[in-house]
């Protein structure tokens, strides 16, 4: 157990990363307002998908890879909760928007029993409802936070869950960037013909191409980074370094959208915190 429970500081470093550029990304978003969810997912998704095809090129890697099917699922699961977590960001707070997000280890853990045979203890359950019960908190202390942003939230952390246990599931037959590389490849025609069908398409000014230009590669960072770190052995002892990202998210919306933070919204997001943190450590401690 205490060769499992060593902590790989490339992974830790990998994670910082991971947050940090997320947290950026996820601001730009916040910015962006008078363009629809879909126009983002696809801005995002297509830089994602030229640097990941130039980066595939250069190592001479093929970009389609091995388990098609799983990969396949990953790039569908990831863009549908991307989706609706912008739709989220746009709608609440960012810290709140973000906390829900980070739901996402609960229901890759569920949905690591059905599919990859893993247990979760008792204990485990106490820690679900203290989550819960922040959940609860969270939404009677944040007025924006409707019923359905809420289940919106929820649908999105599911989805993530799936889209990370494909990840898992890949690390043993595909390549870091091949994995990477699915999700914008569904995710770009899927969002441009949302945008078409659904929303009106509205051209970026040049400063905007340039925000743009940072989303995109910013987003390939934190990607390249967060599979790194999912597929390594190690990569469960430093989960909790995720919920970093909660804590840029709340100060940037503090520092630059104004948004302010209530007693209860920070009741509830501490108790969110501890029930995932426990939740997913006790995981840690049972997996080696």
């Amino acid at each position: 157990m205490q060769q499992g429970l060593t902590m790989n500081w490339k992974t830790v470093f990998l994670m910082i990363i991971s947050t940090v550029a997320f947290a950026v990304v996820n601001s730009i978003i916040k910015y962006f307002e008078g363009y629809s969810e879909f126009q983002l997912v696809f801005f995002r998704c297509v830089i994602s998908l030229i640097i990941s095809v130039f980066q595939l090129n250069i190592l001479k890697i093929s970009p389609w890879g091995n388990n098609k099917p799983v990969l396949i699922l990953r790039g569908v699961a990831g863009v549908l909760a991307l989706i609706m977590g912008f739709v989220l960001i746009k709608n609440v707070p960012l810290g709140t928007a973000i906390m829900l997000n980070y739901l996402s280890p609960i229901f890759t853990a569920f949905i690591a029993v059905f599919w990859l045979k893993e247990k979760v203890k008792p204990i485990q359950w106490f820690y679900l409802l203290i989550c819960v019960l922040g959940v609860l908190i969270l939404k009677k202390g944040e007025l924006s936070l409707t019923f359905n942003l809420l289940l919106l939230g929820l649908g999105a952390s599911s989805l993530a869950g799936l889209a990370y246990n494909c990840v898992r599931v890949c690390r043993t037959t595909d390549h870091p960037l091949v994995v990477v590389l699915y999700f914008p490849l569904i995710g770009t025609p899927v969002a441009l013909i949302l945008t078409l069908l659904f929303r009106k398409w509205i051209w970026p000014t040049a400063f905007d191409w340039m925000i743009i230009l940072v989303l995109g590669t910013l987003t390939q960072v934190a990607q390249i980074a967060l599979t790194k770190a999912l597929q390594s052995d190690k990569a469960a002892n430093v989960s909790v370094l995720k919920y970093l990202g909660v804590v840029h998210a709340f100060i940037i919306g503090w520092l630059f959208f104004g948004e302010q933070i209530s007693i209860l919204s920070g009741i509830g997001t501490l108790v969110v915190l501890m029930g995932v943190v426990l939740f997913s450590w006790k995981r840690q401690l049972k997996n080696y």
